[in-house]
């Protein structure tokens, strides 16, 4: 019954999550006029996102090879997923408070790719290697390693708490400059993106910190539950933040089709 549970959320967190991401990189490919360095920042987030959401459509537990595969794409894409998150704030960072110019240098993009996904993935590859997948009485796989656990969260949690103390250096120029040109906007929307993700991974904490105190690692069938809906959900935060909530996006998105439609019927 709570497998049942476990597996209807997850399909529906993810069906979330994969649409939210895929319709912004769409709107990105289909719109030249909102292509920018920040945005291309996003497409990479929004990819890192989908993979952790297929990774955990992953019927692990009924099969060893799935569940190592399993185990290995959730480790390297979700410490992914806030390594760019932190990465994009430092980007910015460097734009607002040390007046780098980010449009002008398109190495920096490959420069930092490589650097997140690199230690990604190594950190992925150790996962599984020194750990052991293992199923449990779960949908997900998880590593039932007491050192490899830590370090996964401490790093995650090394990245968000970095993020915000950069984000609150970036709002507080802005606050204070008058004289910057930059979408205000855009950037409080990465500070809301950004305290939506400390969120999520505050309920995969908890769950974790439990597992850690009572030294048992089989994961809580309702927290998993909780957590197989809510942390697809990263993807969607793209589709809610840049996408719907985005007035030009929208408008342009709408222009497109009218203008689509137009030339069908003409």
């Amino acid at each position: 019954m709570v497998l049942n549970l476990i597996i209807g959320f997850s399909i529906l967190g993810n069906f979330f999550g994969i649409f939210g991401a895929l319709s912004f990189i769409f709107s990105y490919s289909l719109l030249p006029e909102i292509r920018n360095r920040p945005r291309l920042f996003i497409i990479t987030l929004s990819t890192c996102n989908i993979i952790c959401e297929i990774s955990g459509l992953l019927p692990g537990y009924k099969n060893t090879h799935l569940c190592t595969a399993q185990c290995f794409l959730i480790d390297w894409i979700f410490v992914a997923s806030f390594f760019w998150i932190f990465m994009i704030s430092l980007i910015y960072y460097l734009q607002i408070c040390r007046n780098v110019d980010i449009e002008n240098s398109p190495k920096l993009y490959w420069v930092a790719n490589l650097i997140v996904q690199s230690f990604s993935l190594i950190h992925g590859i150790f996962a599984v290697t020194l750990g052991k997948p293992s199923s449990g009485p779960s949908y997900w796989c998880f590593i039932s390693d007491k050192k490899i656990e830590i370090f996964h969260y401490s790093t995650i949690w090394f990245f968000l708490i970095s993020t915000l103390i950069l984000y609150s250096l970036v709002v507080h120029k802005i606050r204070k400059d008058k004289d910057v040109n930059y979408p205000k906007s855009f950037q409080f929307k990465m500070l809301a993106l950004a305290i939506l993700y400390i969120l999520t991974e505050l309920s995969l904490s908890i769950n974790k910190i439990t597992q850690i105190v009572k030294n048992d690692y089989s994961p809580n069938e309702y927290m998993n539950a909780f957590e197989a809906f809510f942390t697809p959900l990263l993807g969607f935060w793209d589709f809610v933040f840049f996408v719907a909530g985005d007035r030009f996006v929208r408008a342009m998105i709408i222009n497109k089709c009218r203008r689509n439609r137009y030339q069908a019927l003409k």
